[in-house]
Order: C-alpha cells, then sequence, then structure tokens
C-alpha cells in the first residue's frame, strides 16, 4: 500500500491565528486513479492544530465497477476512519453533503473536536474497489491548539 498525496495536498498552519479557518480539498478520483491500494493524504497539520468540524460534498457522483466501494476518512495510527468510516460512494452523490460518521456507544458521540498534532495527516482510504470517477470536496474548519 502506497502514501499519495493529492493533487491539492497542503500543510496547514502555523501562520494561522487563533482564529477558525476553513481548508477545503477537492479530490478528482479520474485523475488521481482512486485506486483501493493506496491511503491518500489530503493535508498536513504544520502546527498543532484543532478540528471543530468537518463535512464534505458531492460534487458530481461517485463511481466505480460495481458500485461496492467505501472510503475512511480521518488521521494516522488508531483513527483512520474517526471522521468517515466505510461510507458508501452512493453517499457522495452531486450536491450531497456528507457529516461525519457518529461514533456509537453509551452515548453516541461526534468525533470533533479532534486534535491533530504538529506533523498528523488527515487520510483518505477507499475500500472493496478502485473509484474511477466523480469529485467531492471536503471541508475542515479548523485552529490552532
Amino acid at each position: 500500500m502506497a502514501d499519495v498525496n493529492v493533487a491539492d495536498y497542503q500543510t496547514i498552519g502555523p501562520a494561522f491565528t487563533y482564529a477558525q479557518e476553513l481548508v477545503r480539498v477537492e479530490y478528482d478520483f479520474a485523475n488521481d486513479a482512486g485506486a483501493a491500494a493506496d491511503d491518500y493524504m489530503l493535508w498536513e497539520a504544520g502546527a498543532d492544530l484543532v478540528i471543530h468540524n468537518f463535512w464534505a460534498k458531492g460534487i458530481t457522483e461517485l463511481d466505480s465497477a460495481t458500485d461496492t466501494a467505501t472510503i475512511d476518512l480521518g488521521t494516522d495510527g488508531v483513527a483512520e476512519a474517526i471522521l468517515l468510516d466505510d461510507v458508501a460512494e452512493a453517499t457522495f452523490a452531486a450536491d450531497a453533503i456528507v457529516k461525519p460518521t457518529i461514533v456509537e456507544g453509551a452515548p453516541n458521540v461526534m468525533p470533533m473536536p479532534l486534535k491533530i498534532a504538529s506533523g498528523g495527516k488527515i487520510r483518505m482510504k477507499i475500500a472493496n474497489e478502485d473509484l474511477t470517477s466523480g469529485k467531492c470536496e471536503f471541508c475542515f474548519l479548523v485552529s490552532k491548539m
């Protein structure tokens, strides 16, 4: 499995003030191949940051050969699916807003706020099969820790 930086890959911070900033990363599966065998790095924290909110937006419908691809999105290490966990490609319809996965338990909780240490990366994993076309945008409301 290879780590691949997406075309919009960026380092976020450390120029932030303590105000919140909106970080947007657009991903085009036709350009970057969408291979299920790779981890895609969306961005890297240039300082200790907090993600206050997250959502994804479908720009065009995602597609794979048999429509069974799923997406995980999270941080390096133990939280690799903390923001999106096995979200089906059909969820990313054009103009759809995709919210973070609720962590089930007692009580059910949202994964925010989420701390990202300096050097930490937000990564996307595609499972089951390659995504061959479609675009989506990942949006993160972040501030310096």
